[in-house]
């Protein structure tokens, strides 16, 4: 974040003192150095025969203009100038932060997600389907809630086992995702074909690899979501 003057030369008091006023507003900044931060701001200092003005433009990284703000100084002989007024950056600096808030996209924060019951299995399907979910879905990188409540996502299990035909059988598994107040999100379905009576008492590792998979798929349906507004309750 240089400050410069007409004739390209960098004014390091200047620049000094607009990274305090922005440190001031809780906006980041630095000078010199290496930066990965999001805007580029450039101060262009402009002396008589006009009024002594700092022109202070924001960019993005990739060069795009997002705004001006014009800052007029109150000069103290001298050679250079000293500009002593720190009220006009103060002021400058609440209008970078405008321009830069502006600038920023909604957060989109993924709600946290409670893993309530599973139903429907054979032997420890439920239990076992339902634990191994929990267990893994934090590996997704989704927040677990350990219950329910008005900020939490809430999933679902429903097992299914179709007829038997030539020794094997189907197993149906639906995850259904709903908001706080009952709206559902999504489901995700999956099915797999077992040896008959495979899963009459312990369900062992296919309860593992169906929750993993399960996981996988319901953390990237709500990634995709736009979670900024938070939950939308029902018309009516």
């Amino acid at each position: 974040m240089p400050v410069t003057d007409s004739d390209g030369k960098p004014l390091e008091q200047l620049t000094n003192r607009m990274v305090q006023a922005l440190h001031a507003r809780n906006v980041p900044a630095t000078y010199g150095g290496n930066s990965r931060s999001s805007y580029l701001l450039l101060g262009n200092l402009r002396t008589p025969p006009t009024a002594p003005v700092l022109i202070w433009t924001l960019h993005t990284q990739q060069g795009n203009e997002v705004g001006k703000v014009v800052q007029p100084l109150d000069s103290v002989v001298g050679t250079p100038p000293k500009f002593a007024n720190s009220a006009t950056f103060q002021r400058s600096a609440a209008a970078l932060a405008a321009l830069i808030q502006d600038g920023l996209p909604n957060e989109n924060i993924v709600p946290p997600v409670h893993v309530s019951e599973v139903a429907g299995a054979p032997g420890d399907g439920n239990s076992r389907l339902r634990a191994a979910m929990e267990q893994l879905l934090p590996r997704t990188g989704l927040e677990l809630a350990p219950q329910a409540n008005t900020d939490s996502l809430v999933v679902t299990g429903v097992v299914a086992l179709n007829s038997p035909r030539g020794g094997e059988q189907t197993v149906e598994i639906t995850w259904t995702v709903r908001d706080p107040f009952g709206i559902e999100v999504g489901t995700i379905a999956q099915a797999q074909r077992v040896t008959l009576g495979r899963l009459d008492s312990n369900w062992g590792l296919v309860a593992n690899e169906a929750a993993l998979a399960g996981a996988v798929a319901i953390a990237e349906m709500v990634h995709q979501i736009d979670w900024s507004q938070g939950f939308q309750p029902p018309p009516g």
